[in-house]
């Protein structure tokens, strides 16, 4: 079980600015609009990647029947570990080590060696996240944020004609193939976005 303790301000992975910067435009009679679309965007390439990336501080629960070599955080990469506890009695800082990249938690013996979970009950709550576009020091890997931006881009040129096409084949008749779908839920994602999305993807289990 996961619980948000401090949400994120914004789950924008991008910004009003940059997108303007890359179409170019200098008013803003479409910023209300194109607000919304970073938005959707930005909710597709969650979904795509079955995660959330925006630094937020969380606290989890796990509940083990036996015990368990290591613990896996849902959110990563993992910045810190506010507090750890097995039934309620705090966990010293000493007693365990996480391996930031892949949320992986371990526990460790007083001669730092590590060992097995074994408390029916810990609860781990931790920072975990990336900083986003727009903020001091962002650290949202630079594929996620192009991705988004893709999205964006096509859902703006397609006021007048559809970006994701396919091919075009001009013999006497003109035939067009499309991609499916834009970025809405349950659409499927250009080829280019996916392929940019694909190491930052969690794995859904089950």
């Amino acid at each position: 079980m996961l619980t948000v303790v401090t949400p994120a301000a914004s789950q924008q992975l991008t910004t009003l600015t940059a997108v303007k910067t890359e179409l170019k435009l200098s008013g803003t009679t479409d910023d209300g609009w194109l607000g919304e679309v970073i938005d959707r965007a930005s909710a597709a390439v969650r979904n795509h990647c079955n995660r959330i990336f925006a630094l937020e501080t969380v606290r989890e629960t796990f509940r083990l029947c036996t015990p368990t070599d290591s613990l896996i955080l849902t959110r990563w990469p993992v910045v810190s570990i506010v507090s750890v506890t097995e039934s309620g009695t705090t966990v010293a800082t000493s007693g365990y080590e996480v391996e930031a990249d892949t949320g992986i938690l371990y526990r460790l013996t007083t001669s730092d060696r590590r060992r097995c979970w074994a408390s029916p009950k810990i609860v781990v709550e931790y920072q975990a996240g990336y900083t986003l576009p727009g903020t001091t020091g962002a650290t949202l890997p630079d594929d996620v944020e192009r991705a988004t931006m893709m999205l964006v881009k096509a859902e703006w040129y397609a006021r007048t004609r559809d970006p994701l096409v396919k091919a075009e084949n001009v013999d006497s008749v003109l035939e067009t193939t499309f991609w499916v779908g834009g970025f809405g839920t349950g659409a499927t994602l250009p080829p280019d976005v996916v392929a940019l999305l694909s190491p930052h993807r969690q794995p859904v289990v089950g």
